[in-house]
């Protein structure tokens, strides 16, 4: 997982956007041809996009980029909003918290997920030893013995193992929590407001996109955060998110609030949500916008 920052000169008309690539060709400066050319609003600014993540400037430009891309320039690219030359100039991996470090033994790697070796030899051709590995080996010496990224290696093994063992707790497990008094337990609703006036579980915060940066930092990182939302559909990506803003001690409550209604408090009303009606949940993690 990585951020990008990158710059742009960008037209909707195509003939300007290729006549400016033609430039760059023969030797232009590309600063030069953003200031001829680009009708962007970040051309105030030499065309730079700032900082953004991997994924917005993949979609812009239609292909996967990769740390090799840093100082190389793409396009014309055709996107919604008119035409782009892309110049990719800083490339930043952001750390990815999980299990693994660079200190974690390659034997506990296994013992822990054993699918790992043939996931790392698959994105990364980094071989496991006919006998094994050493003892003393960890995960930061053999990146180092096999010239391999140490950053991207834990970014990639922690997402992964995150992406598959999504933290859980059952009704029944929460319920037992709650009635013993702990006071290490943050309940996180995470559906609409219109849910949340049909049925509640009490003493839980309510989160929304316009509260959310607040309520974040409010939460005691050394509680444990339960998410709840309709019948754990949402959670799980919701859970992804609060790691990367550094929340590790997350669950989501199994079967989410109907489960609770069923097998916990039956006093609450239960609801159904018809997809057909185009229902969406309200955006609570709000994606960056890279507009024109």
């Amino acid at each position: 997982m990585f951020k990008v920052r990158a710059s742009q000169i960008f037209s909707h008309s195509m003939e300007d956007v290729v006549a400016a690539k033609k430039e760059l060709d023969a030797g232009t400066p590309f600063l030069e041809l953003v200031e001829k050319y680009s009708t962007c609003p970040s051309k105030e600014n030499g065309g730079d996009l700032g900082w953004m993540p991997e994924d917005a400037l993949q979609s812009l430009m239609g292909k996967s980029i990769s740390e090799k891309d840093k100082g190389n320039i793409f396009g014309p690219v055709h996107s919604q909003y008119g035409y782009h030359i892309l110049s990719i100039s800083e490339i930043e991996f952001q750390k990815v918290e999980g299990p693994f470090n660079a200190d974690t033994s390659m034997k506990e790697l296994n013992i822990k997920w054993p699918e790992a070796h043939s996931l790392l030899f698959k994105q990364f051709h980094m071989g496991l030893p006919v006998n094994g590995h050493d003892p003393g080996e960890t995960i930061g010496s053999v990146c180092t013995s096999q010239g391999k990224n140490e950053l991207e290696i834990l970014n990639f093994l922690n997402e992964e193992y995150s992406d598959k063992h999504i933290a859980v707790i059952t009704p029944e497990e929460l319920d037992l929590r709650i009635q013993s008094g702990t006071t290490d337990l943050v309940l996180l609703d995470i559906r609409e407001s219109w849910e949340r006036d049909i049925s509640k579980i009490d003493g839980s915060i309510f989160i929304t996109q316009e509260n959310c940066e607040a309520t974040i930092q409010s939460l005691n990182k050394e509680k444990e955060v339960v998410l709840i939302d309709w019948k754990q559909d949402r959670s799980p990506s919701f859970l992804k998110w609060l790691r990367q803003k550094g929340l590790n001690n997350v669950k989501c409550l199994e079967g989410g609030i109907d489960a609770w209604t069923e097998k916990v408090n039956s006093h609450l009303n239960r609801y159904d949500i018809d997809e057909d009606d185009g229902y969406r949940y309200e955006d609570i993690i709000e994606e960056p916008d890279h507009t024109h």
